[in-house]
């Protein structure tokens, strides 16, 4: 593993955690052992993967921070739980990207997904946090082939899906700081937020308790940096609301909620600003569960 001193991302704490998981340490993640291997499922041991995704980070000149790990309960060989679920949580920097996107300062952030009782693919995601408030936003996976059932050619696979994607990272996160301008570049009216944040109940992306805290995070912002009435403002409404709750969610739920924004104000057909740069936006749904509580 390398790391560097760049802060470790912010814990959530465990009263928020609930149920869903809690966090390990590196050494508690080794300890952790797949299941036995069968002809269709090979689950690929999570701290090999993350020294692998350490390993490529630092290779394509990226440093990254001590990792954040997250471990679920799930059931592996038996009918007892036990863990399963695993997300590992890094900042990163690279001299091609700065620590600010959208006049905010932000840490650049990428998330290692995997299981071992096939609930989740293996995927690396790319965010961001806003350092104001830990808002928490992911914006789509490096690539669509970075995600990955654990299937009889896994090992084949594994070097091109996790070396292949991290090459492709730098880029992406170029494209999330286009996606941030867009949406603040956004106008958004009380009315429209009102039927997006009812949409996103709709959709599971919030609960019905979670309608009007979103509301009022949009309404009543807790930062001045989201009194501006836009699409980044009514996005911060919902990351606020999500964070601390389940982590394995999120993702999926960022992306549906950002689709449903698109979905009123057309963002998903109009062309991002190139500035510098002509790579173009990832907002690619997927079919991770979303969390009912988030």
């Amino acid at each position: 593993m390398v790391a560097v001193n760049t802060d470790i991302p912010t814990p959530t704490s465990g009263k928020l955690m609930g149920n869903w998981g809690k966090a390990y340490t590196t050494e508690q993640v080794a300890r952790l052992s797949p299941p036995k291997h069968t002809d269709t499922h090979k689950p690929k041991d999570h701290h090999t993967l993350f020294d692998m995704v350490s390993n490529g980070l630092h290779r394509a000149g990226f440093q990254h921070s001590e990792p954040l790990h997250y471990v679920g309960q799930g059931r592996v060989s038996t009918d007892e739980k036990a863990p399963a679920k695993f997300m590992t949580v890094m900042n990163i920097r690279h001299e091609k990207i700065t620590d600010h996107a959208g006049g905010l300062d932000v840490n650049r952030q990428v998330f290692i997904q995997n299981s071992y009782d096939k609930s989740l693919s293996i995927q690396i995601i790319t965010g961001i946090e806003v350092c104001i408030c830990t808002n928490g936003m992911t914006m789509g996976q490096v690539e669509d082939e970075i995600r990955r059932k654990q299937t009889k050619n896994i090992d084949e696979d594994i070097y091109k899906i996790v070396y292949g994607g991290i090459d492709k990272m730098l880029g992406n996160f170029l494209a999330q700081d286009q996606r941030v301008k867009q949406l603040q570049n956004t106008e958004m009216t009380n009315r429209m937020a009102d039927h997006i944040i009812m949409d996103c109940m709709r959709a599971g992306v919030i609960n019905p308790a979670g309608v009007k805290d979103v509301w009022d995070k949009w309404d009543t912002p807790n930062y001045a940096e989201y009194k501006d009435r836009n699409a980044w403002s009514l996005a911060n409404a919902f990351t606020e609301r999500g964070r601390g709750r389940n982590i394995f969610g999120r993702h999926g739920a960022n992306n549906r909620m950002l689709d449903i924004i698109d979905s009123y104000t057309s963002n998903a057909s109009r062309p991002i600003p190139s500035d510098d740069t002509d790579v173009q936006p990832v907002y690619t749904a997927d079919a991770m569960p979303v969390s009912a509580d988030f």
